[in-house]
């Protein structure tokens, strides 16, 4: 088995352990595992290092699918107004156009993998956040990052019903 930072081919795509793009956004860090770069637009994954109370707020997208994989911790995903409490190995999905988002309710951080298909809104959490420069604590959610958030999201197909991304 070969460990490679990346490897793309025309039949496949790989990230090592540890390895991919980091994002600081709501407070939280994101790693890309896979864009739309490097699956053709087929899909999105990234995992979610979240903090205690973290997770992004109520939100739509117009054209994703988005779902969740539990790798550590516990989480409350809501789709639709339907809390479900998911430990390690609990998965959800929630198809385009639904109101969701998820919470990390335990007392640690915690991990989770999120996909989305089609790929592509990646876009948005780069606009949206900013890169992780180190291995420390992402900020906390501010004024400048929801000025980013509110002109980015309609590029993208993502509302937030709420109007403000707190």
């Amino acid at each position: 088995m070969t460990d490679t930072t990346t490897a793309n081919t025309s039949r496949g795509h790989s990230v090592a352990p540890g390895d991919g793009e980091r994002i600081w956004i709501t407070g939280d860090t994101m790693t890309f595992k896979a864009t739309a770069e490097s699956t053709g637009g087929s899909l999105m994954l990234l995992e979610n290092l979240t903090t205690p109370g973290g997770g992004p707020p109520p939100h739509i997208h117009d054209t994703e699918d988005e779902f969740w994989y539990v790798l550590e911790g516990t989480f409350e995903v809501t789709i639709d107004g339907e809390v479900h409490r998911l430990g390690a190995g609990g998965f959800a999905f929630a198809p385009a156009g639904c109101v969701h988002n998820f919470r990390n309710v335990g007392p640690t951080h915690a991990r989770v993998l999120v996909g989305f298909t089609p790929g592509g809104i990646e876009g948005f959490f780069r606009e949206s956040g900013r890169p992780a420069t180190d291995d420390g604590q992402a900020p906390p959610f501010d004024d400048a990052e929801l000025a980013r958030t509110m002109v980015a999201a309609p590029r993208y197909g993502l509302r937030l019903p709420g109007g403000d991304g707190r």
